[in-house]
């Protein structure tokens, strides 16, 4: 099968989805986006993975490409071809059905609890994972839940962490995907105003990542070959 990829940023990749895709015989086709790589039809994919980026959802300034990624989601959708939207990603996916998207009160980065949802329980993705999970986290803004949409799970500061879109639409505002360098290579380009803004949030973050990343390595493998079952012939 392969799966079309749309990146919002070099440095947001697919990273452990991909590895999890291709260990499970999965093609991937990666577009990127924001550098004005032209979004192909779903002619041939058999499904969507949208990825995070620095942009903010709401703002189409930011990405001039938003309008036709969010086409795309929508496309994939009504094909019941399952979409995985990643932090932006889910963002896009939420303002793709009219949500809100917009900035949060506070930032979440590095490693945060999310707790699933009653509803998680039976989803096929994530039914019988959690409740409790350690992930890693690289957001300002937030969102509502589109109408109609499933909510499968919160954290602590954030409401609005996973949902499910009809029967294989995912939003998911935590990163699955990252692995240590990834969420290290965010951490070394935040400006001193930033850290000095979100002071103490990315304190003993080498250890957090340290002690938490292999079991979010494993949920990760877990429900990205879920995902992928929903796209089985």
């Amino acid at each position: 099968m392969r799966i079309l990829v749309v990146q919002n940023s070099r440095t947001a990749p697919i990273g452990l989805v991909g590895e999890a895709l291709a260990d499970n015989g999965a093609a991937l086709v990666t577009v990127a986006a924001n550098e004005g790589e032209a979004i192909p039809a779903l002619d041939g994919y058999a499904g969507l993975v949208v990825l995070g980026g620095p942009q903010d959802a709401w703002n189409d300034a930011q990405g001039p490409h938003f309008p036709v990624v969010m086409e795309t989601i929508r496309a994939f959708t009504e094909a019941d071809r399952p979409v995985m939207g990643i932090c932006l990603g889910a963002q896009l996916a939420a303002r793709a059905y009219g949500a809100r998207v917009y900035r949060h009160e506070v930032a979440e980065l590095g490693i945060h609890g999310v707790t699933l949802n009653e509803r998680a329980a039976d989803d096929p993705v994530l039914g019988g994972l959690g409740p409790e999970l350690k992930l890693a986290q690289w957001h300002y803004d937030t969102f509502e839940f589109p109408e109609g949409a499933v909510p499968l799970a919160h954290s602590a500061a954030c409401g609005r962490q996973a949902f499910r879109l009809g029967r294989a639409t995912y939003g998911f505002q935590f990163h699955p995907e990252a692995t240590g360098e990834i969420v290290r290579g965010w951490a070394s380009r935040f400006g001193e105003e930033a850290r000095e803004r979100n002071r103490g949030l990315l304190d003993g973050l080498d250890a957090a990542l340290d002690a938490h990343l292999p079991a979010a390595e494993t949920f990760t493998r877990t429900i990205t070959r879920r995902w992928l079952d929903l796209a089985a012939p």
